[in-house]
């Protein structure tokens, strides 16, 4: 069985089932994000949403829960509807205008140093610096009580 309808059923399978396995563990979750997690990936990929003991950001990092492009066309095809529903004519000049400061926010929005100020994350750490953070997360863990899912969830076949 080959063709996108597929494909994107097995995404989208395999993808709860990484959600339920993060959810459910009772392992210490430790995440460094090093490049850009947006929406689904970065819950599946254990993001501040999961709650885990720890989490880090490169300085090369961006998160948000939705990509700027993403967002600004989501955006627009709202305001185009609600025109459309209102029986106006769709401004293109100022829908550009406003994916353009959408985009610019949200990419300024995305970036480690705005965020870790936000306390999404435990700090922007230096890539070269990783191996030594993990390190002391480890040890920081070691002696602590477990915690996590006393269940396993729900199973998806």
């Amino acid at each position: 069985m080959v063709g996108r309808e597929y494909e994107q059923a097995g995404i989208i399978k395999h993808g709860a089932l990484m959600i339920n396995a993060v959810s459910n563990s009772k392992v210490p979750h430790i995440s460094i994000v090093m490049g850009a997690s947006y929406g689904a990936g970065n819950y599946g990929m254990c993001g501040r949403a999961y709650d885990p003991r720890f989490l880090f950001a490169w300085p090369s990092a961006k998160s948000a829960v939705m990509g700027p492009q993403q967002l600004a066309g989501v955006l627009s095809i709202v305001a185009r509807q609600a025109a459309e529903a209102r029986g106006q004519v769709y401004d293109e000049d100022q829908d550009r205008a406003m994916r353009e400061m959408v985009e610019a926010q949200i990419e300024a929005e995305s970036l480690p140093f705005f965020l870790s100020g936000r306390l999404y994350d435990d700090g922007v750490i230096d890539p070269r610096d990783t191996r030594t953070v993990l390190g002391l997360c480890l040890s920081a863990v070691h002696n602590a009580p477990v915690r996590g899912a006393d269940g396993f969830g729900v199973f998806r076949m």
